[in-house]
């Protein structure tokens, strides 16, 4: 089955490639159920190439040994599509559907795989998108991802990366790789055709990862809302959010601002950060870091967000209108 109709019509999807290739990237929602594991897959690639019979005769047994122990934690009725697919649609897909199948599980199975899968993703990332995209501007500090978290049609970019889009923004963990990263786009983005999408005016680079040129431009091109609070709301706001950051993080966060800052108030952050004076690095960076390197652009619309509620119900009157 083709990656579209196989999206559309599983009810649940089993992934059986091995933890490592389904921990770089996966279908967005599926559940790793591997026949083979990591050493396992390496053990038969090796084998394969010095004996191709002896390999398959090996690779069907740790398949069948291991599809042995899914089947009693499989947790799925016969009322569902189970959706499989493997990294090309070959063997490892082929024999858990087959046991399935016979069982009397009602399976698909992707043509091509995961690959076919990534093809599909690639694709829609290139082509223009059928939704209106309503794009939240600002200083930082402002509240706008808080913002998009309350939209239900929301294109939450910096969730998606893991990264907040700033110097300081790593603190959400570890991020996800570049093909999972598309993943999440396309599962989203799915979700949302059709849809008036908010979404906020994200570089297109957060941390490790880039956002596709086809979304930056759409957002980029969206309706533009300016989103602005008082300086005292935007420190707190900030405290909230990276307050917890520790002394690591923050030096590191610092040496990739500091050849676009005044050296005495990068050094006057510093100084307040460790005197723990959080309240006070949070001015300074805003002030004196932040402030000057936002890019202001056209708005159609200006928005206080003193009062987050109210700035919600503004944004929203504006979505339903245009």
């Amino acid at each position: 089955m083709l990656a579209h109709d196989f999206l559309a019509q599983a009810d649940v999807i089993f992934d059986v490639r091995s933890p490592s290739e389904f921990a770089s990237s996966h279908i967005v929602g599926a559940r790793n159920v591997p026949v083979l594991d990591d050493n396992e897959r390496e053990q038969v690639g090796k084998l394969y190439k010095q004996d191709p019979f002896g390999a398959k005769v090996l690779g069907a047994t740790l398949i069948c040994k291991n599809i042995s122990q899914v089947l009693c934690t499989l947790g799925i009725t016969p009322a569902q599509v189970i959706g499989i697919y493997c990294a090309r649609g070959g063997m490892r897909s082929l024999s858990l559907q087959s046991i399935l199948q016979n069982i009397g599980y009602r399976t698909l199975r992707l043509t091509n795989g995961y690959k076919a899968y990534r093809k599909e993703v690639l694709e829609f990332l290139a082509k223009p998108l059928d939704s209106q995209f309503f794009t939240l501007s600002g200083p930082t500090g402002c509240g706008k991802s808080t913002l998009i978290g309350m939209y239900e049609h929301s294109l939450d970019i910096e969730s998606l990366s893991m990264h907040l889009g700033s110097s300081f923004g790593g603190i959400c963990g570890q991020q996800p790789r570049a093909a999972m990263f598309e993943n999440l786009l396309f599962a989203r983005l799915r979700e949302l055709e059709g849809k008036k999408i908010l979404v906020e005016n994200e570089s297109k680079k957060l941390g490790s990862l880039v956002v596709p040129s086809m979304i930056y431009n759409a957002y980029k091109n969206g309706v533009k809302i300016l989103i602005t609070a008082p300086l005292q709301i935007r420190i707190q706001r900030i405290l909230e959010q990276y307050g917890d950051i520790d002394l690591d993080f923050f030096n590191h966060a610092m040496q990739k601002i500091a050849p676009f800052m005044d050296k005495r108030y990068w050094l006057q952050a510093h100084k307040a950060f460790e005197l723990r004076d959080l309240e006070q690095v949070a001015y300074i960076l805003i002030t004196q870091y932040y402030d000057k390197v936002y890019r202001k652009e056209p708005c159609a619309f200006h928005i206080d967000s003193t009062n987050l509620e109210s700035a919600f119900e503004h944004i929203r009157q504006i979505i339903a209108t245009h």
